[in-house]
């Protein structure tokens, strides 16, 4: 093989190297949130939803479209006592 060939592969070993000391250091902000009362799952969910919206804000606001009108009509089309079902089915 090329000394090229070499060099990407030792440029990959180091990009996965700073990606685990990424996940490790993300791991440790995750813990000290839940140690000061955070819940880590809704913390990782607006996480998500930030970076989503920096990659792709036009996906992200039809998708939230999508769902307000999935929303609605899910909400929409529910009679009293079937919202009591699904509550006790959920519970």
């Amino acid at each position: 093989m090329s000394a090229e060939f070499r060099q990407l592969v030792d440029r990959i070993l180091r990009c996965r190297e700073a990606e685990d000391e990424a996940k490790d250091a993300t791991k440790d902000v995750y813990a000290e949130a839940k140690a000061n009362g955070y819940d880590k799952t809704v913390l990782g969910k607006l996480v998500a939803e930030i970076r989503a919206q920096a990659k792709n804000p036009d996906k992200v606001s039809e998708q939230d479209a999508i769902l307000e009108t999935y929303r609605s009509a899910y909400h929409g089309s529910h009679t009293q006592s079937g919202e009591r079902a699904y509550s006790k089915a959920a519970e």
